[in-house]
């Protein structure tokens, strides 16, 4: 818990420095989350995702495609394909960002056998370097036992950061609350599109491993997909609009507050909630693994999960958000998981 309270206050620190808006840019910013307020779509925040029934099979276009290194029993290959993400609604001053355009992928591939299955994983907020993302959500791990791992680059992270970001995600955590909402629902995009080739490929199952924000994402996606043959959610946020007034109001800087209301910033988050849909995936495909110790996502995100989830597997473990205790023992609740769901 320590550690987390340091990483918290580097945090508040950069809401301060990087994230708050001053007061001279909260009218525009208000202006521009007014779409996402409206009260058709609060009504029907489904169709804020309509556009994944367009791209169900869609392929991605791979551009990049090349071999790292060997591994035991197979191989690593970088892949990057094109994101065809367009924005549920366009504005004039949309963010250019080329970096964004390019998907990475790190695919530990076992050679020549068939996986048993691929893990999709992806990883947290500020992270998106594939070799320190691998060890935080234990590849080595699943691919000794037999899976394929796929690292995905969410949006606005590591190589798909502009050169002008200060850090990796900084234009994901924007708080033009309409980048935000967008940076969201394309990672969902990317991630579909990841799913359908990986499926192809392998004629294996496919399922979701995600890290704190990689978590939300992939929780999200449980209530939006049916064919995912697992998601295992790891220290998972459910309500970034109650992530984002934390920091806001613990923020030390004078000038720093929300550019909305609190009830407005949560109506805006709330269209990508994983509390705002249903689950569509087998609840006994579903496992939850939370920090007793959680600073960062505290603890009441995961079971709020757990109790809209209708009480799914779930897995408390010993330490904090950045100190995970007895990894060991994660890893053996998502093999016993893998086993009962018939991917092991």
């Amino acid at each position: 818990m320590g550690l987390d309270g340091v990483l918290l206050r580097a945090m508040r620190f950069v809401v301060d420095a990087a994230l708050a808006p001053p007061p001279s840019q909260i009218p525009a910013l208000r202006l521009a989350a007014e779409p996402y307020l409206a009260e058709d779509l609060q009504r029907e925040p489904k169709r804020f995702f309509d556009f994944l029934e367009g791209i169900k099979d869609r392929q991605p276009r791979f551009v990049v495609e090349r071999f790292k290194r060997t591994l035991d029993g197979g191989v690593l290959i970088s892949r990057q394909f094109l994101s065809d993400y367009r924005r549920f609604i366009e504005r004039d001053d949309d963010p250019v960002c080329l970096e964004n355009e390019r998907v990475p992928i790190e695919h530990w591939m076992h050679e020549p056998e068939r996986p048993r299955g691929t893990v999709v994983a992806l990883h947290g907020f500020s992270m998106g370097q594939p070799m320190i993302d691998a060890f935080g959500m234990m590849a080595a791990d699943w691919y000794r036992h037999g899976l394929d791992v796929a690292l995905v680059t969410l949006p606005y992270h590591g190589a798909r950061s502009p050169r002008r970001a200060r850090f990796s995600g900084e234009l994901f955590a924007s708080p033009d609350v309409g980048n935000l909402n967008e940076a969201v629902r394309q990672a969902v995009g990317d991630v579909r599109q990841t799913i359908n080739w990986l499926r192809r490929e392998t004629g294996a199952p496919v399922g979701l491993l995600g890290l704190s924000l990689g978590g939300y994402i992939s929780s999200l996606m449980a209530g939006l997909m049916d064919d995912l043959d697992f998601v295992i959610p790891i220290v998972p946020p459910v309500d970034l609009a109650d992530l984002a007034w934390r920091f806001f109001i613990q923020s030390a800087g004078a000038g720093a507050h929300p550019p909305l209301e609190r009830e407005q910033h949560y109506l805006a988050y709330r269209l990508h909630s994983p509390l705002t849909f249903p689950r569509r995936v087998a609840k006994e495909r579903l496992l939850i693994i939370a920090g007793r110790g959680d600073l960062v996502v505290p603890p009441e995100h995961p079971h709020a999960l757990w109790q809209h989830w209708e009480q799914p597997s779930i897995y408390w473990f010993s330490g904090s958000h950045i100190a995970p205790f007895r990894r060991r023992l994660m890893v053996e609740q998502v093999v016993s998981h893998l086993k009962k769901v018939g991917v092991l």
